[in-house]
């Protein structure tokens, strides 16, 4: 060590206290300089035994669902939306969302109904008919026109309609068949509710509206236009078991809401406290109905509707009595707009006999009523100012829809006409565009459903016995150009008819 120290720079470095920290950077500048050299090389276990051992992933830890709803927001909500998703489907031929809340029960906006009894009427009356029933048609017409003239002017003589013959038999109608599984459409509630493939589609379980506290955590589940799932977060503000007097929504919630189909509101369970219905325009929103309303309007809409165009009431004795009759209903209402043509019927006639047989009380009248074919003539005879007269009238369908006479239909051009009356003062009457064939002449030329005809080659259609001028168009199949109205606009469109009908 001695011969060290004589060396003048360990010398100098002792005597300045500096030879340590000397020492340490040289080794440590050396421990640098080996590594930097040998990096590439690779580094040989100390014995052929020993193998690497694995290192397991980091486990995800995630909270409880239930207990910690406020940790990790996002993933709470996103895990919420996939256990209720699958209970939110698309139904229609639009793809409209629905809410499954009853085993193989879906409910979904009004819009997603109509737009399947459009479909079913587009078929129905661009279907070609099986026989021609304008005769048979045309004389029920003058038969119930001979009916109402025989009342207005010979009264007690009026003709009798065939009284003496027995009624046939007939079999309660079946419902008609929709597609696409729709059950029935509500239009005061605006809702519409479909049958669904409960195998695949779970309904969700509904919550009562009084077990869900004001303030309480929910989420809106929807889907969107393309079909993907989405939920909106957001609190309950209120809840109640009845819809509210002047149409006030019976749930009401924080968040803004989807104007579209249906949304299922849940709460963090899941279950269902309500089912938010789209009113067909965004600026309006959704209306909310709770699960207890839900349950009750998908029960009430199971039922059969069965329209009555004539409501009665039985009478009393001493009425019965001063009238001079031994049974009779008072008919309190008639709705007009059922009847195609006007009903002879008025309010504040006694009914005598409907369908050929007496009428004596209102279950009877129903019964019968039931019974009979929507379409055909139905004798009646009543007692109006100290008179019996007998009548006849053509019976609307069940669900009070006129039976008038059938579209024409121009197959060649893919389109169908109907004569409508006009509703209110700015709806004419004339012939209208019933529905058009997608991809036809009529179709590519632009026109639309409900288009007002008014002239074909120049020659004006403005009466109902234009169908003859249609008929003949279908016959020829040539070239015509038509002239509609649509709104407040006049338009003319060139029809080139394809060469085989349209079916």
């Amino acid at each position: 060590m001695g011969g060290l120290f004589r060396i003048p720079v360990v010398r100098t470095l002792h005597e300045r206290h500096l030879l340590l920290p000397a020492v340490v950077i040289l080794v440590v500048s050396g421990v640098l300089a080996q590594g930097a050299f040998v990096r590439d090389q690779p580094v040989e276990a100390s014995s052929p035994d020993v193998r690497p051992i694995a290192v397991a992933p980091p486990v995800v830890r995630r909270p409880d669902l239930e207990k910690t709803p406020l940790t990790y927001f996002d993933d709470y909500w996103r895990q919420l939306r996939e256990r209720v998703e699958g209970s939110v489907v698309l139904v229609g031929p639009d793809s409209v969302p629905a809410v499954v809340v009853l085993p193989g029960l879906a409910i979904s906006s009004a819009e997603a109904g109509e737009a399947v009894l459009a479909e079913v009427e587009q078929r129905r009356v661009l279907s070609p008919p099986e026989a021609d029933p304008q005769s048979d048609r045309d004389q029920a017409t003058q038969l119930a026109a001979a009916g109402e003239g025989d009342e207005a002017d010979v009264g007690d003589s009026a003709v009798d309609a065939s009284p003496s013959q027995e009624p046939a038999s007939f079999e309660p109608p079946t419902p008609p068949v929709r597609p696409h599984g729709l059950i029935a459409v509500d239009h005061d509630r605006g809702l519409s509710l479909f049958e669904v493939d409960a195998s695949v589609n779970d309904a969700l379980l509904l919550v009562p509206p009084a077990a869900v506290p004001s303030g309480s955590y929910v989420g809106a589940v929807t889907r969107d236009r393309s079909g993907r799932a989405a939920i909106t977060p957001g609190h309950l503000v209120a809840a109640r078991a009845e819809a509210q007097p002047g149409g006030d929504p019976s749930l009401a919630v924080s968040m803004r809401l989807s104007g579209w189909g249906a949304t299922a509101v849940v709460n963090l369970d899941g279950a269902l406290v309500g089912v938010a219905i789209g009113r067909g325009d965004s600026a309006r929103g959704a209306r909310l109905f709770s699960s207890s309303v839900v349950r009750r309007v998908v029960t009430d809409l199971q039922r059969p509707m069965v329209c009555r165009p004539l409501a009665v009431t039985e009478l009393g004795p001493d009425v019965l009595e001063l009238l001079g009759i031994d049974a009779g209903l008072l008919i309190e209402l008639v709705r007009q707009d059922a009847f195609w043509p006007e009903p002879s019927l008025q309010a504040g006639d006694v009914l005598l006999e409907w369908g050929g047989e007496p009428v004596t009380t209102v279950a009877a009248f129903e019964t019968r009523s039931d019974a009979l074919v929507a379409g055909e003539l139905t004798a009646y005879r009543i007692y109006r100012g100290r008179r019996r007269l007998n009548g006849n009238t053509i019976l609307p369908a069940r669900d009070c829809q006129p039976i008038a006479d059938p579209p024409v239909q121009l197959l060649r051009y893919g389109l169908a006409l109907r004569w409508a009356h006009g509703a209110a003062d700015d709806t004419a009457d004339g012939w209208r565009v019933a529905a058009t064939v997608d991809g036809g002449p009529a179709a590519r030329a632009g026109v639309q459903v409900d288009d007002l005809v008014l002239a074909v080659d120049g020659q004006s259609v403005a009466e109902p016995d234009a169908r003859a001028l249609f008929q003949r168009l279908e016959q020829r199949g040539q070239s015509a150009i038509v002239t509609l109205r649509r709104v407040d606009q006049v338009r003319m469109f060139a029809l080139v008819p394809s060469d085989v009908p349209t079916n």
